[in-house]
């Protein structure tokens, strides 16, 4: 399903093509996804979300600090979304059907992300670089938050400037979070 909705985006394929692809029937693919083409589109786009931050988690960290994990995460997180044509057709405001078939997983998304920032911030609590007014969960919150708005959208930042993305990260993402801005 991957792979045909690279092809022809996934406004385009059909359950015949993608069974034509995985070298089954119609029917069998009717077995695993018994919704039909919405289920298959839904969970082909979760699959492809799933898939993307679990690499962009493991391209960032061995990185030394939370702020280099960010930058890196955010550069790193853009050229992803650049090569996968299905995460780049949800952006695209015409690929409605996408972005609707990826809503019901989003809390699930977003609760990936939230952990994996929690446990960063935990680490930065240990250090003593947390904040005192800021908890490691209200942290992750806003920092999941951030991450994905910026990730859709950086706003006209050029992401591969890197001082320029390092001084966002430090004054918008970790300015009211770690004690001195930065990680």
């Amino acid at each position: 399903a991957i792979n045909c909705a690279e092809q022809s985006s996934v406004g385009g394929f059909s359950l015949e093509e993608v069974g034509y692809a995985a070298g089954v029937s119609r029917t069998t693919i009717y077995r695993y996804f018994p919704g039909g083409r919405p289920q298959l589109v839904q969970e082909t786009a979760t699959w492809e979300i799933a898939r993307f931050w679990a690499r962009l988690a493991e391209a960032v960290e061995q990185l030394p600090t939370l702020e280099d994990q960010l930058v890196a995460g955010l550069v790193i997180g853009r050229k992803l979304m650049q090569k996968s044509q299905i995460l780049e057709n949800m952006l695209d405001s015409e690929m409605l059907e996408l972005v609707a078939a990826v809503q019901p997983s989003e809390p699930l998304v977003h609760g990936v992300i939230r952990d994996f920032m929690r446990d960063l911030l935990i680490k930065e609590q240990s250090a003593g670089r947390l904040r005192s007014e800021m908890t490691p969960d209200l942290g992750a919150d806003y920092l999941m938050r951030m991450t994905v708005s910026w990730m859709a959208s950086p706003t006209g930042l050029d992401l591969s400037d890197e001082e320029a993305t390092h001084q966002v990260i430090r004054s918008q993402f970790l300015a009211g979070v770690l004690i001195d801005g930065s990680g």
